[in-house]
């Protein structure tokens, strides 16, 4: 009898923490549903309607997208914009439809009180908008280059190749060897990083869900940063990931 009420604690202990660790967007910095300027007559203090709508959403973002985007010009992370960078890999001329949707916020033209979906875009009360280290702004010279192609082809020693990267197809990212991490079903840089496309976008390293890597924690991973720990004593593990350094 003890042994099997111990089985069960131990099963409900881990359902538990299943359920904390995959509590998602509620409670994380894109939970909006307490702000004063929440208040969509169709859906009061929503959680997911900031961002995402049943109809009139943009497909040409992300799915069911419903926060208006930025009609300003980027100006891209390359070795035209950026002189003393050599990077190999091909860069969009403009941010892919992931990172267009984190900038859509973070690059501080648009209020993230202003959503509905297409043709429908209202400001909610008072303007609110990303401010501080949050808002990158529109020159992404400063920040780690997004809507670059990494494959299989880019890594090597020729030309327009780069010897100082992992192959994403074929190299597993490293993962902390403790704390709460949660995994994804393709551990390769490929599968956990790039979302299976081989471009690095915002996304790459962060999970604005928080479904997958390391959990939100206000001390230890305010930016919901997918991966967060050491490895041996070492850290720095969504860097080495995908830089051979």
């Amino acid at each position: 009898m003890k042994s099997l009420n111990l089985l069960t604690l131990t099963m409900v202990a881990g359902a538990l923490l299943a359920f904390t660790a995959r509590a998602g967007i509620v409670g994380s910095p894109h939970d909006f549903h307490t702000q004063s300027w929440n208040t969509d007559p169709s859906d009061p203090a929503t959680v997911c309607g900031t961002c995402h709508v049943p109809h009139h959403a943009d497909s040409t973002v992300v799915p069911l997208w419903g926060h208006q985007t930025t009609s300003s010009a980027f100006r891209m992370y390359n070795t035209n914009n950026v002189p003393v960078s050599s990077m190999q890999a091909a860069v969009a001329a403009s941010p892919n439809g992931p990172s267009l949707a984190c900038l859509s916020c973070h690059d501080g033209t648009v209020a993230i009180n202003t959503y509905g979906g297409v043709g429908y875009y209202t400001t909610h009360g008072p303007a609110s908008f990303i401010t501080n280290s949050a808002n990158l702004g529109t020159d992404l010279t400063h920040s780690h280059p997004i809507s670059v192609t990494y494959n299989s082809a880019l890594v090597g020693t020729g030309v327009g190749q780069d010897e100082w990267l992992w192959n994403p197809d074929t190299t597993y990212v490293l993962q902390p060897d403790s704390g709460l991490f949660i995994p994804g079903n393709n551990m390769t840089i490929n599968g956990f990083l790039l979302n299976g496309s081989h471009t690095v976008e915002c996304t790459s390293c962060h999970d604005v869900h928080n479904q997958e890597g390391t959990p939100y924690d206000i001390n230890n991973n305010p930016k919901l940063v997918k991966i967060v720990g050491t490895q041996a004593g070492v850290g720095s593990l969504l860097c080495r990931s995908c830089h051979n350094k």
